[in-house]
């Protein structure tokens, strides 16, 4: 997050320095959109490795009635 104020500090800097041609902006708005969805692609969540109705501990419960997950069936994992 923190890497967005650094981009936009320099990005207003270098807006004075585009290129006067539209047709050369119009590519450089296309390359930056292409680059951030491919940012966007490669940040997914990995999936989930353990069960997600008892957080892999394979037991539910309040702390004093405990069972079995039916889900995992005790394993912990999906």
């Amino acid at each position: 997050m923190r890497w967005i104020v650094v981009f936009v500090l320099a990005f207003a800097g270098c807006v004075a320095s585009l290129p006067r041609d539209d047709s050369v902006t119009a590519d450089l708005a296309c390359e930056t959109a292409r680059e951030l969805v491919k940012l966007r692609q490669s940040i997914r969540p990995a999936p989930a490795k353990v069960c997600t109705n008892c957080d892999g501990t394979g037991k539910i419960g309040d702390g004093r009635v405990v069972m079995t997950c039916p889900v995992c069936k005790g394993t912990g994992k999906p």
